[in-house]
């Protein structure tokens, strides 16, 4: 099984057996939509679970059809072009893009704290650093 990387995970409420939609879903479609869940996350596909990427999540799964069914009617997932996407994605897990908006914020907060502490602090110029590089340009 590929390792994924260090941190991401995908929420899974611990009340979510009490869930009606769960219950009425039946058991094997629990099971595939806790893998879709696993599936999205890693995929970065925002919550969709793509048609062509089914017998990938669903590997092993008798009437996967059935249970997709079952996703759809009780509320769980909902048909989109090429697919279905999980209703209650974005409620519990930020987009892509935002994760992505995040970290780059993120790094280049890092950056100017590092320029600040080891090139402005300390009086020393640093070809490598972008920030000593604006200041004499």
């Amino acid at each position: 099984m590929a390792k994924a990387p260090p941190g991401v995970y995908v929420p899974l409420d611990i009340n979510y057996l009490r869930d009606p939609k769960i219950r009425r879903a039946g058991h094997e479609a629990e099971l595939l939509f806790v893998r879709s869940l696993a599936h999205c996350k890693g995929a970065k596909t925002d919550g969709i679970i793509y048609d062509f990427d089914l017998d990938v999540v669903a590997v092993g799964l008798p009437r996967v059809r059935a249970r997709v069914d079952a996703l759809v009617k009780v509320g769980l997932w909902e048909p989109v072009e090429g697919g279905w996407r999980i209703t209650s994605w974005q409620k519990w897990n930020p987009l892509t893009a935002d994760l992505r908006d995040l970290k780059e914020r993120q790094r280049l907060a890092a950056l100017a704290t590092n320029h600040k502490r080891h090139h402005v602090d300390k009086g020393e110029f640093s070809k490598s650093c972008p920030y000593c590089l604006k200041a004499v340009s």
